[in-house]
């Protein structure tokens, strides 16, 4: 049910959060416009203060993603010249002692290639919660539901206004109406039948209305009329509507989303290139130029289907980042780079100092140890075993030295099949070692 809250334990209190935010930029909005003489709040304008809402809150996260992407543009030719030696090689110790060359150098400057991940993290729970409350506005402003309560109680008055709704809402070409009707069902509960109307356009609900010949309700026809002009964007857009895959005026909103995406990604990489980069930055690189042509491509994917609101807040969530990029690239290519990275060297080291393990590394740090093969091997870990071996052969009795042994108990113990690897496999060959040793005089 649209109506019904989410009720999951991580996006059920970030849909229950960013619905009182859109509560109170929908009173906001509301008391700004009673004094301008304004009878209905304007949903797409609370959308876009929505959108300034939630980039604002997130946006230490976006500048420290962009400055650590800068730094590391500075930072290049120091790596590149530490990873030169490495150059060509493709062998595994060779890619390791790269990476770890590549980690102390970001380290020191207290930059990482995984600083973004954090913000495109967040962001996931963020957007579906906002498509949530978006799509499902009267669950989370009280005056909304209040008036579709009301609306509910009129059409109620009529036997007939379930069926009468189901007709209406399996006509409309609103594409929501359709996916809504098939939640409601024969016996649908009030919130069901909320959600349907919700999703409503105005001819629909001239069609209801008719239907049900309740022209002459006050009430409701005022109601009606607050709805279609609360749902308003440019060129007479229903936000709550998707453009759908047919020709129309509402495709301007994910061909302008899928073309803002497209600008703000080319930026982002241009801000971060530069002639000295080392492999990996390379790879992430081209990664990047993937990801010039796959958003945008996606955004558009995505505008297309879902509700016209979805598209205006990544419009407006692109534009925002687009200037806030070029706003940070303005600052840093004025700095002068050898200063800028003194104090980034500095900051870094007194953070170092301040943890209880310096050596400890990050999680971006052992990843990478892992994607390159530096974690513990079986040779490693045969090591460790020969240590513990050894440790313990230094109280171990040579039965060749010790008093009333059988030499054939001591052959029988030397021929004995030990699993390949394990701690009495390596003993008995020191064992044989040493009996050897002893043989020739003691001699190795």
């Amino acid at each position: 049910m649209f109506l019904t809250r989410e009720d999951g334990m991580i996006l059920g209190p970030v849909c229950w959060v960013l619905g009182k935010i859109f509560n109170w930029i929908y009173m906001f909005v509301g008391f700004i416009g009673n004094h301008m003489g304004i009878t209905y709040v304007n949903l797409s304008v609370c959308v876009i203060l929505f959108t300034f809402v939630l980039r604002g809150a997130l946006f230490p996260l976006y500048f420290k993603q962009q400055r650590s992407t800068k730094i590391m543009s500075f930072i290049q030719p120091e790596i590149a010249k530490a990873t030169k030696k490495y150059k060509g090689k493709t062998d595994q110790d060779s890619m390791m002692k790269q990476q770890q060359e590549t980690q102390k150098i970001q380290k020191k400057y207290g930059v990482s290639m995984a600083s973004g991940c954090l913000t495109s993290l967040i962001q996931l729970p963020i957007f579906y919660g906002l498509y949530r409350v978006i799509q499902n506005i009267p669950a989370y402003v009280p005056s909304m539901t209040k008036k579709y309560s009301e609306i509910v109680d009129i059409l109620s008055t009529k036997t007939d206004y379930i069926k009468a709704i189901s007709d209406v809402a399996g006509e409309s070409k609103v594409s929501t109406v359709t996916m809504a009707l098939k939640q409601m069902g024969d016996d649908p509960t009030r919130n069901q039948i909320i959600d349907v109307l919700d999703k409503f356009a105005k001819s629909d609900w001239d069609k209801l209305i008719s239907n049900l010949d309740l022209a002459g309700n006050a009430t409701l026809t005022s109601y009606v009329d607050q709805f279609h002009n609360m749902n308003q964007f440019l060129f007479g857009l229903n936000i709550a509507d998707a453009p759908g895959w047919k020709l129309s005026i509402a495709l301007v909103v994910p061909i302008v989303s899928a073309l803002l995406q497209f600008l703000q990604t080319k930026i982002s990489m241009k801000s971060s290139q530069n002639n000295n980069m080392d492999s990996n930055q390379q790879t992430a690189n081209n990664m990047m130029k993937g990801m010039m042509y796959y958003m945008p491509i996606m955004s558009l994917i995505f505008c297309i289907t879902l509700p016209i609101a979805i598209g205006l807040y990544w419009i407006v969530g692109s534009v925002i980042m687009i200037i806030s990029q070029l706003i940070v690239d303005a600052y840093y290519n004025h700095q002068d780079k050898d200063e800028l990275l003194a104090k980034c060297a500095e900051k870094a080291a007194k953070k170092q100092a301040k943890k209880k393990n310096p050596d400890k590394k990050s999680f971006y740090e052992r990843m990478m140890d892992a994607q390159n093969g530096n974690v513990p091997t079986e040779n490693s870990q045969s090591e460790n075993i020969n240590k513990m071996a050894s440790s313990r052969l230094k109280s171990y009795v040579n039965p060749a030295h010790s008093v009333n042994v059988d030499s054939d108990d001591v052959t029988r113990r030397e021929n004995v099949n030990y699993k390949p690897g394990s701690i009495g496999a390596k003993a008995n060959i020191m064992l044989k070692y040493q009996n050897n040793s002893n043989d020739k005089g003691g001699n190795k």
